[in-house]
């Protein structure tokens, strides 16, 4: 693996800071990477309209690890049908997760790959999906999108601020959709919430507090 150098940190004002990454957070709030409802996304299509292989997204994986990549893997494929999506190839550096990939979304030797670069060489990938650990996050996204992808990356956006602004600027510069994997912040609820602050049903709003909490086995 080609070890990519960090960019030199650049120093911002503080408002000049604030101003670019509102924008990027902006892009990524008012476009969706998936066309059906996805992470509390409320615009769902038109009943009276069949949607057709023609409008199916098709999704690449980079990074199958045990956790969040194969849990993207499994999630995409078990809502397919609902969201109109299928995985049509895999970047692992390591055989096992490709082996999982392939039996998880019933992928070809042909589909899953240990260079994420020579996937991105197929004309048939419409969006990439990133999971790899936090070092590649940003040469991944911004190699995506400048081969023509919509990108959906998992936290955290970069290591650096300079990497950022660098994703920042390919984002503007190719036009591309890019979210990053925050999405507790699109689910339903906090829109909701919202919506009513905003509609003013619960008054003038002077504290707000959110927390997070699952029931998991695999939790400690």
């Amino acid at each position: 693996m080609e070890k990519i150098d960090a960019p030199a940190s650049t120093a911002l004002p503080r408002r000049d800071f604030i101003k670019k990454t509102a924008t990027v957070a902006a892009a990524a709030a008012t476009t969706s990477l998936f066309r059906t409802p996805v992470y509390g996304q409320n615009q769902a299509p038109s009943t009276g309209r069949v949607i057709g292989a023609n409008d199916r997204i098709s999704v690449a994986v980079v990074g199958v690890g045990f956790g969040i990549g194969q849990n993207h893997v499994v999630g995409i494929q078990e809502k397919a049908t609902e969201n109109n999506t299928v995985i049509t190839a895999a970047s692992d550096v390591f055989n096992k997760r490709r082996d999982f990939a392939k039996a998880k979304a019933n992928l070809k030797d042909s589909d899953v790959y240990d260079d994420y670069r020579k996937m991105l060489e197929r004309k048939d990938i419409d969006a990439v999906l990133i999971a790899t650990h936090d070092p590649w996050h940003a040469q991944i996204a911004i190699d995506s999108m400048d081969s023509g992808r919509d990108v959906y990356s998992e936290k955290p956006l970069t290591r650096y601020l300079g990497e950022a602004f660098q994703v920042h600027d390919t984002v503007k510069r190719t036009g591309r959709i890019f979210q990053i994997g925050s999405q507790g912040c699109s689910a339903g609820g906090y829109s909701k919430c919202a919506e009513m602050i905003k509609a003013g049903k619960i008054g003038t709003l002077v504290w707000a507090q959110a927390w997070y909490s699952r029931n998991s086995l695999n939790d400690e």
